[in-house]
């Protein structure tokens, strides 16, 4: 019974690893790029790197609406099953951006858990500070804690305000959809 038990973990576990070492990343990846056209979002102008784990992706230029919106100097896709994340660097919003907030973000991280499915995790640091974010999936409530920089404190006062300041100095912000 117990030769039955481990043998059908190992298989389990061999299963898992070729899955996650097989699945066709770049395709996925497309796959995603189609689904979000129906928000008239479009990324252009990428190129695509499979690695064992993960997928980089360089040089994307992306546009809402037909507006430039933003580009991403190098991202990367890790999809593990278990724990998912993308990873974004060297982030260079649009000029509309800055009336609310600086346009540069130096990394994004949004992290995926099969162990506490219903949150999306973000954390993000740049010209405005670092950012730590939870996304509640089920409930769609999403919590921000930042912790601003000098610059955003004195250039960017209306954004601010949307803020509450917590009792260890932190920002907070709480909003639901």
């Amino acid at each position: 019974m117990v030769k039955k038990l481990l043998k059908f973990s190992a298989y389990t576990l061999f299963f898992v690893f070729a899955l996650m070492v097989f699945v066709p990343k770049s395709s996925l990846y497309y796959l995603l790029e189609e689904n979000i056209k129906k928000f008239d979002i479009v990324i252009s102008q990428e190129t695509l790197e499979e690695s064992l784990f993960s997928l980089e992706i360089q040089n994307l230029e992306i546009s809402a609406k037909k507006i430039e919106s933003g580009v991403v100097q190098e991202a990367e896709i890790t999809l593990l099953l278990f724990y998912n994340s993308v990873h974004l660097r060297e982030i260079k919003l649009s000029s509309l951006v800055e009336a609310y907030l600086p346009s540069k973000i130096e990394e994004l991280d949004v992290t995926y858990t099969i162990f506490n499915p219903l949150v999306l995790k973000i954390e993000a640091n740049g010209e405005f500070g670092e950012l730590n974010a939870e996304y509640e999936i089920l409930d769609k409530n999403l919590s921000l804690r930042l912790s601003p920089s000098n610059m955003m404190l004195k250039k960017y006062k209306k954004s601010m305000k949307m803020f509450k300041k917590s009792e260890e100095g932190v920002y907070v912000y709480a909003k639901s959809f």
